[in-house]
């Protein structure tokens, strides 16, 4: 379990930093306020775990350890909208209904909370 963490902890920090330098270079060289840089980390990110997933499902990925380092530590680290837009679409195949529901919730409920909060700490 203390290996498979630190697998996690390894891939999640090298993803955390290269999402911090993609969204830092786009929006130093994009004028005016627009989240270009977050846009672009979740596209790849998104493109990336459909893709690692894929390929660890047809066992052409590597180890379990691999996966974990790659998927759930890269991946996570470097967006979790990823994991978001990959678990909506298992839902989407499966349990259409389900899945509408948890990704309105998710967006609904996260935005709202997000906004909520931020303004009782201006309070």
């Amino acid at each position: 379990m203390l290996k498979n963490l630190l697998i996690v902890a390894l891939g999640g920090g090298i993803g955390s930093a290269l999402r911090y330098f993609i969204q830092e270079s786009l929006h130093k060289r994009i004028e005016g306020f627009a989240p270009y840089g977050t846009f672009v980390v979740n596209v790849i990110g998104c493109l990336l775990i459909g893709l690692l997933i894929g390929l660890a499902e047809r066992e052409k990925l590597g180890t379990p350890q691999v996966n974990l380092l790659l998927i759930s530590g890269f991946c996570g680290g470097f967006t979790t909208f990823s994991t978001f837009a990959h678990q909506g679409n298992s839902l989407l195949s499966d349990k259409p209904l389900q899945a509408i529901i948890y990704l309105s919730l998710s967006v609904v409920v996260g935005m709202s909370l997000a906004y909520i909060s931020y303004k009782l700490t201006k309070a």
